[in-house]
């Protein structure tokens, strides 16, 4: 794959624990990037996911955030649990810097046939079964998304006419641009109110698996979930 990233400064906003913000390095640091991660966790809390980054050249800024990152880069990459609301993502935005995600970078990047499924309740065990499923058919299909696999930590990859499998929650579903050729919304049940104003928000998140779908796309709903 073209380094497309080689030379461009770019923060990674929240490594975590659970393999995405790791996947999200990798790729950036392959890619030729200059990448610097900014995390409110400290050092410690954080050892797991910097062990596996260690071969990597990588500035850490641990236990805070610093506004000059966020001003001189050219990209802020987001992990989908930070708000649009943050302070930081606003201090990015009046300095023209460009705000992404993982998943939306994918679906801008990726040749992959997208599955994509999403819901409060029960989008991990779907979206594994659909994976399982088609891997008999197809053996050129990925598993990725909210069950800690960036994707793009898988583009290298991936070609042409492979398969994707997306576990999307309503957070990473909020900055996508783009809807999978296939949507599939298991149910709607009032959560994350915390970070919404109420439940239309929240649905109006979801809604975004097939805002951008065409007519050769394909959606699937729970019929039996009213809000569905």
């Amino acid at each position: 794959m073209k380094q497309l990233f080689k030379g461009k400064k770019v923060t990674i906003m929240g490594l975590g624990l659970h393999g995405g913000g790791v996947g999200i390095a990798k790729f950036f640091c392959i890619q030729g990037a200059d990448v610097l991660i900014t995390d409110l966790k400290t050092k410690e809390q954080l050892k797991e996911s910097i062990e596996k980054l260690k071969k990597f050249n990588i500035k850490y800024t641990l236990a805070k955030h610093k506004l000059k990152d966020f001003i001189t880069v050219d990209m802020v990459v987001k992990n989908p649990d930070v708000p649009n609301s943050s302070p930081y993502l606003e201090i990015a935005r009046k300095n023209n810097v460009k705000i992404e995600t993982d998943i939306n970078l994918f679906f801008k990047l990726s040749p992959a046939f997208v599955v994509g499924v999403t819901g409060t309740k029960g989008k991990s065990t779907v979206a594994s079964l659909i994976y399982h499923l088609l891997k008999v058919k197809y053996p050129r299909i990925f598993l990725a998304g909210n069950i800690g696999v960036s994707p793009l930590e898988l583009l290298p990859k991936i070609r042409r006419g492979d398969k994707v499998v997306l576990e999307l929650s309503s957070f990473e579903l909020e900055n996508l641009q783009k809807s999978p050729n296939i949507a599939v919304i298991t149910n709607i049940l009032p959560d994350h109110l915390n970070r919404y104003k109420g439940m239309s928000d929240y649905i109006s998140a979801k809604e975004i698996i097939f805002k951008y779908q065409n007519k050769k796309d394909i959606l699937v709903l729970n019929y039996d979930d009213k809000t569905v």
